[in-house]
């Protein structure tokens, strides 16, 4: 046999492997950051310097691609779950470990939170649904025993709710690779994780906290969600409104760049010519509904910042209003889990406007209140900022059972005064 007839080399098993393992760090970045929808086996064949052809040979789909991100990104959860060894440490140190070894799974793992966080609801096969949706049990029966023995031991107050203690870990912890951390600080995922532990745990008050659930800020709370509410039925009550309604609840569900302008239409009880009569674009529509929640965030900062007396006290009431903010706005939170594609896809602008005024007033707040002495340092008062908005608003939305009171008194026995029993 001629040397030009000889069939090519075969790879061996290592090169192969070390190929797919190059080309899922490829597509996990181009997932993250152009988006799994947007994203075609031609980008992800070209990112990774082979033929489209020769990408087949490793991957049937992109789909295929997109179950192992999510399928490695449990692996890592399990895998750290069975790791996790707390030793000779105290219960708290333990809690605190752990929230370390969930927060760098989350971080190293961005693009398969984001493909089941948007992506899977509509595009993705039952396959895919299925992977996406089976989270590891094993993640939260430890936080179950972890929460359960520090309770046991006394090291957790007695005012502490567990459920909602692990709830609020779990949440936090495993969705901490979608938010824009770096932009504060430039904290690693170590950074975050030991933020959110000293704020759960120790809590920011250097003082247990005097706090008037009749005080004036709170009242301009309540007064504030009530009008949100107010404000929000007048505008189902026109049928822009109502269109724009229906936009909102389909980004939430389906993710902004999964939505078409038919699935709004047909939410909407209108045709496709219709909708067009109201919103030239979903990009327009976005751009209106964060835009109009940042703004009413917004206002509502500025009014609670001029009626606090106290560091704590305004803390305490920013909360409340987040608290409230998650009820009445959660799909437009919803919607910004998937903020980095959003900014990328430039329809965040007024949004983030805001978002960085009131992130400017949090931090600023918290910064006074360290000068003062009122809160505990624990971080880069931006960062902390952050975390707070974090925990106060993320979080709880899942949990339509607890009510608004027993929430906020969650918050005031953790973030304020610490979740640690005092000895």
């Amino acid at each position: 046999m001629t040397a030009s007839s000889s069939p090519a080399p075969v790879p061996s098993g290592g090169i192969r492997v070390r190929r797919r393992d190059q080309i899922l760090t490829t597509a996990a970045e181009l997932f993250a950051t152009k988006g799994y929808t947007k994203t075609s086996m031609r980008d992800v064949a070209t990112a990774s310097g082979i033929l489209a052809g020769s990408l087949y040979h490793h991957f049937d789909s992109k789909e295929a691609i997109a179950v192992e991100l999510v399928e490695n990104y449990h692996a890592d959860l399990v895998d750290a779950v069975r790791a996790f060894v707390s030793g000779d440490t105290d219960q708290l140190t333990a809690l605190r470990l752990f929230t370390r070894e969930v927060t760098e799974v989350s971080f190293r793992h961005q693009a398969a939170l984001q493909i089941r966080m948007f992506d899977a609801p509509t595009t993705a096969s039952s396959s895919l649904k299925t992977v996406i949706h089976a989270d590891p049990s094993s993640l939260d029966q430890r936080w179950r025993t972890l929460i359960s023995a520090a309770v046991a031991d006394g090291a957790i107050g007695p005012d502490v709710d567990p459920r909602l203690l692990r709830h609020v870990l779990y949440r936090v912890t495993t969705q901490a690779g979608l938010v824009t951390w770096a932009r504060q600080s430039n904290a690693e995922a170590r950074d975050v994780a030991d933020c959110i532990s000293a704020i759960i745990f120790d809590g920011l008050a250097s003082a247990p906290p005097r706090l008037d659930d009749e005080s004036v800020v709170v009242a301009v709370v309540n007064e504030t969600a009530q009008q949100w509410a107010a404000d929000a039925r007048e505008r189902l009550a026109g049928r822009r409104g109502a269109v724009l309604a229906a936009a909102r609840d389909q980004f939430a569900l389906r993710g902004f760049e999964s939505t078409t302008m038919r699935d709004i239409a047909e939410a909407a009880g209108l045709t496709a010519s219709n909708l067009y009569r109201y919103f030239e674009s979903k990009d327009s529509m976005i751009v209106e509904i964060l835009g109009d929640f940042s703004d009413r965030l917004l206002v509502a900062y500025k009014e609670v910042l001029g009626a606090g007396t106290t560091v704590t006290e305004t803390l305490d009431a920013l909360m409340w209003l987040l608290h409230r903010a998650s009820r009445q706005y959660a799909p437009e939170i919803e919607i910004l889990q998937g903020y980095r594609r959003l900014t990328a896809l430039g329809v965040t602008e007024r949004y983030e406007q805001g978002a960085e005024a009131r992130l400017g007033m949090l931090s600023q707040l918290i910064a006074a209140g360290v000068a003062a002495g009122e809160l505990n340092q624990v971080a880069d008062a931006q960062l902390v900022g952050t975390c707070v908005r974090e925990i106060a608003w993320s979080p709880m939305r899942d949990l339509a059972a607890v009510s608004p009171l027993r929430a906020r008194d969650f918050y005031r026995h953790t973030v304020l005064s610490g979740a640690a029993a005092r000895r």
